[in-house]
């Protein structure tokens, strides 16, 4: 009886380390590995990272393979295969279908093969992220709505390595300008100087006959001057005056009132200055005109003077103009030989008279 002990014992213990080796699986039920059916494949591809430096193969994966012997003979239904995942480990039976018996126990293991750091390929993706197909790549930046007139757009970078660099650019030069005071254009529309007058001034009467019945007298004019930039020139105007006027068959309210024309040339010296926008002029004048007396509130009947007359006028004198950008005033002294007198017939005398007065206005 101990004899067959010391054979049986020994015989068993041999045939369970034999079976230890030949399905050296870890329980499914503690390790969380999961068996499947022959012929099955898994729902789902296990989880794997992605490892720069092996492409294909995730990091910390351990692959070992039992397959199936030809000339196996033992009897073991398949073979068996385990993988080693960071999420668990799962292990996957297949029959064996050139079972022929061979004694149970008999494991094929691949080498071990240990992870190698390869330099990361150009093309590999930088990140897990990039390796997901459903990812979508980041939105183009949204340019910044205008506001004051400014825009915000995303300008893309030039291609193939280029560079790009300001250039200055000079400024443009100042425009020249007109001197501080003077017009940048001509000073007057008209080169030959074209004036609008008006003014008026004091006048008298010469003669003693008609001085002695009559009182201190002003007169009127407007008038149209052409040439007074030049050496010779012109004028047309429009005189008038009146005076009281006393003696027999005369009211308190009678007065002696004239209207008349006028033409004169005029001999000017202009002078010219601060760029032609100023102007200072001497001048003599000399013409011919003609005046239309009238006395009002007069006794015809009773007193020495007709009612009205017509007289010949010769007005000469001289002045001083001045112009600047346009505004042009004189001032001038006139005396007016008279013919043609019927009006004083009665007392004697004549009609001539002398005046001195101003006039401003415009120059075209």
């Amino acid at each position: 009886m101990k004899v067959l002990s010391a054979i049986v014992v020994p015989g068993v213990l041999a045939l369970a380390i034999s079976t230890a080796k030949a399905d050296p699986s870890p329980n499914p039920e503690s390790s969380g590995a999961q068996t499947m059916p022959s012929g099955a494949e898994p729902s789902s591809p296990p989880p794997a990272t992605y490892d720069p430096g092996t492409p294909g193969v995730a990091p910390g994966t351990t692959t070992t393979t039992t397959k199936p012997n030809a000339t196996d003979t033992s009897g073991t239904p398949g073979s068996t295969t385990t993988t080693t995942t960071p999420g668990g480990t799962t292990t996957t039976t297949t029959p064996n279908a050139t079972d022929t018996g061979a004694p149970a126990g008999t494991t094929t293991t691949p080498p071990n093969t240990t992870d190698t750091p390869t330099a990361p390929s150009p093309n590999a993706p930088s990140s897990t992220d990039d390796m997901n197909p459903a990812t979508e790549p980041p939105a183009a930046p949204t340019p910044a709505p205008a506001g004051n007139g400014a825009t915000n757009m995303a300008i893309p970078p030039p291609p193939n390595g280029q560079t790009t660099e300001s250039v200055p650019v000079a400024p443009l030069p100042p425009m020249a300008g007109a001197p501080e005071g003077v017009y940048p254009t001509t000073p007057v529309p008209s080169r030959v100087g074209i004036g609008l007058l008006v003014g008026g001034g004091f006048q008298d009467f010469v003669g003693n006959g008609i001085k002695n019945v009559t009182g201190d007298g002003g007169y009127w004019t407007a008038r149209v001057v052409a040439g007074t930039r030049e050496y010779l020139g012109m004028e047309a105007a429009y005189v008038g005056d009146a005076r009281s006027i006393s003696g027999l068959g005369f009211n308190s309210d009678s007065r002696l009132i004239s209207n008349g024309v006028e033409g004169n040339l005029r001999v000017n010296i202009p002078v010219v200055f601060s760029n032609g926008a100023a102007l200072l002029e001497p001048f003599g004048f000399g013409g011919v005109g003609w005046a239309h007396y009238q006395i009002t509130n007069n006794n015809a009947t009773l007193s020495s003077f007709t009612s009205s007359d017509d007289v010949l006028t010769v007005p000469y004198g001289g002045g001083l103009e001045f112009a600047y950008r346009g505004f042009m005033a004189d001032a001038r002294f006139t005396y007016r030989q008279t013919f043609f007198n019927n009006l004083t017939s009665t007392v004697g005398g004549n009609l001539n008279n002398w005046g001195a007065g101003g006039q401003i206005g415009f120059e075209f």
